[in-house]
């Protein structure tokens, strides 16, 4: 067999019906504004209130080049997973008899490992746009803070505008960052389409389901969010208190 198999073009239809459709539902569905990022979002509305009456907004830009720095490390780990891929394309019969040895790994040929190393490929391709964007956006947000305005009394409307276009942009990048990262998780997914067409599907699904429950039922969800329970003291802090009332 030198194509693809009906099973294989099925796998591929789900695994881009399943990430198009999660897209869909956190952008445009029923879960738009209540995953992680919404939360994140007004978290940006309040560090921008905050630092538009600051006088010294140096923290602010250590904060922004590390997110930078983070961005320009996914781009340049896509870049470096391409750059492998394209070398194995070479290889393709030596993943053929590696995958022999495989349990429950079906049988293909290097023609079909050839086309789901481009598959490959094209997904970190996307990633490494996505962070390379999200890296430009946050560098555009450096310059839109430095363009902040100090704070007088005659000037705080416009602060304030300028402000929420700095909350506009760093959202943007922020947006293409989180694109980016499910890239990777769906990349990790496509993985699974080298042992089987039914692995693929299986991964692809747990892949989705652990995006959904990280972004929308996690304690780091709560957490920013502000639905995460405060009233406990943590173990350290109570046996403190403890010592000190002795």
């Amino acid at each position: 067999m030198t194509h693809l198999t009906l099973l294989d073009i099925l796998a591929v239809a789900f695994f881009i019906t399943c990430i198009f459709g999660y897209g869909w539902l956190i952008h445009h569905g029923p879960l738009k504004g209540t995953n992680i990022s919404a939360g994140a979002q007004k978290q940006r509305h309040k560090w921008m209130e905050t630092m538009i009456h600051r006088e010294n907004r140096m923290v602010d830009l250590i904060i922004l080049s590390t997110l930078s720095h983070g961005n320009a490390f996914f781009a340049s780990t896509a870049i470096v997973i391409v750059g492998a891929l394209a070398a194995t394309i070479g290889t393709g019969s030596g993943i053929d008899t590696l995958l022999t040895d495989l349990p429950f790994a079906s049988q293909t040929t290097p023609a079909v490992i050839h086309i789901k190393l481009l598959f490959l490929m094209i997904i970190f391709l996307v990633a490494f746009f996505k962070f390379a964007w999200a890296f430009r956006l946050t560098h555009y947000t450096s310059i839109m803070m430095g363009a902040l305005p100090i704070l007088r009394d005659d000037n705080i409307e416009e602060c304030r505008r300028h402000g929420r276009r700095i909350v506009q942009i760093s959202t943007l990048a922020g947006e293409h960052a989180n694109g980016g990262l499910h890239t990777y998780y769906y990349g990790i997914a496509a993985f699974g389409w080298f042992i089987s067409p039914w692995v693929f599907m299986a991964a692809t699904m747990l892949i989705v389901a652990v995006l959904f429950r990280r972004e929308h039922h996690s304690r780091g969800h709560a957490i920013i969010s502000g639905t995460f329970p405060l009233d406990a003291d943590p173990p350290e802090r109570t046996e403190t208190a403890k010592k000190a009332n002795q």
